[in-house]
């Protein structure tokens, strides 16, 4: 807590000096002693820095066999050290096992390239991370607590899909359109399965960050196939006809996830999340069929796609989402200013134009933010929504 902030709140006659003395006592116990750990983390970082160099140096002249004992040694020994930290709690049972179980998944995910090394195997990357994934899956979604090890599950689920991917896409020049439907909806399955195991688990936290993430890399892969003219531009390949044909079947599996994720939590927050999986599906496929190289087309789809993201925000009170969609679109009309302009005059016009449309989302946008979705204190005890996503 800011000692600024209790002054301030004290001068504006908000808290006594009693009230002032108690948070201050209660925030020096709960302190914690950032200069002393940072002085720790790089002296650690100095000497994990020093063993890989020294290990690097020699490198060649160390046996494969032995860097392998070695390798597997260090996933022992990190494995223990997880395991006695399991029952504990705080500092030691919480963030420390959650930085040695990083350690453990990304020496894990290097092992197979190490044992590909020594033995002079090779395989396309997908098999490797498939293989990861399968192995460390349980153990990070079982014993993971804090968003590191759910951001590590998310890249390693995402990674295994994209490496899946173009290792298909090279096998054949004509993939079935079902499976680029479902490789390119992992994300949504991510999405359900983390909601869904987030009302038995006593890690909620946990779970709710796994569907942060999940629903981000939706977002951002809907995005960047809405700033591309259409899913050919987009690298997939395919007719016209397979293009629909794959945004058809994702309007079904997003709508049943949509209505599933509906079925499992019809709070605000599970609202939004539906409305922004058919959104997505509706105008996906929409864009799909139009196929236009129009600028204003293809911003007009842009656009409403954010717009739902920015009512699902102002619906369940997340005031950072919402503000965020507002300094997109924003943008977005002024990148669009720059497409339609033909000449100079016109684009000093379009950007005057896209300017003043600018300040006028902001001047509503901040209007709508404090109506609807007030700061987290305020929602909790009068709106009763929402704030994380």
């Amino acid at each position: 807590m800011s000692e600024r902030k209790i002054t301030n709140w004290l001068n504006a006659g908000l808290i006594d000096a009693d009230t002032a003395l108690r948070i201050r006592e209660f925030e020096a116990d709960r302190s914690r002693p950032l200069g002393l750990w940072s002085l720790i983390g790089l002296g650690a970082l100095a000497i994990g820095l020093g063993l890989i160099s020294v290990v690097a140096a020699n490198w060649n002249d160390i046996p494969g066999l032995i860097r392998l004992t070695v390798h597997g040694l260090l996933i022992t020994g990190i494995a223990a050290g997880i395991f006695l930290l399991q029952p504990r709690e705080g500092l030691l049972g919480i963030y420390l096992k959650d930085v040695l179980l990083f350690i453990l998944a990304i020496l894990g995910a290097t092992f197979f390239g190490h044992l590909g090394q020594v033995y002079q195997t090779s395989s396309p990357l997908w098999q490797p991370l498939a293989t990861w994934l399968f192995l460390f899956s349980p153990l990070l979604l079982l014993v993971g607590r804090g968003w590191l090890i759910s951001l590590l599950w998310m890249v390693g689920l995402l990674g295994t899909a994209i490496a899946h991917l173009g290792w298909y896409l090279d096998q054949t020049n004509d993939p079935p359109s079902i499976y680029l439907a479902l490789i390119t909806s992992m994300p949504v399955f991510a999405l359900v399965v983390a909601i869904f195991v987030k009302k038995m688990s006593s890690r909620q936290v946990f779970w709710k960050q796994v569907g942060t993430f999940a629903l981000a890399a939706f977002v951002a892969a809907v995005t960047l196939k809405l700033i591309a003219d259409g899913l050919t531009k987009a690298g997939f390949g395919g007719s016209e006809g397979d293009l629909n044909d794959i945004t058809a079947i994702q309007l079904g599996l997003w709508s049943a996830a949509a209505l599933l994720i509906y079925i499992l939590n019809r709070k605000a927050s599970g609202i939004s999340v539906a409305a922004v999986l058919v959104a997505a599906a509706i105008i996906s496929f929409g864009s799909s069929l139009a196929q236009s190289d129009e600028p204003l087309v293809n911003a007009t789809f842009f656009m409403a796609f954010w717009a739902a993201i920015g009512w699902s925000a102002i619906y369940s009170g997340w005031r950072n989402v919402f503000q965020t969609v507002v300094a997109i679109v924003s943008l977005r009309l002024i990148i669009l200013s720059f497409e339609l302009a033909s000449d100079l005059l016109s684009s000093g016009l379009g950007l005057i134009l896209a300017g003043v449309i600018t300040i006028a989302i902001a001047v509503v946008a901040f209007r709508f933010s404090r109506a609807f979705a007030p700061a987290k204190a305020i929602t909790v005890e009068t709106t009763h929504k929402e704030e994380d996503p």
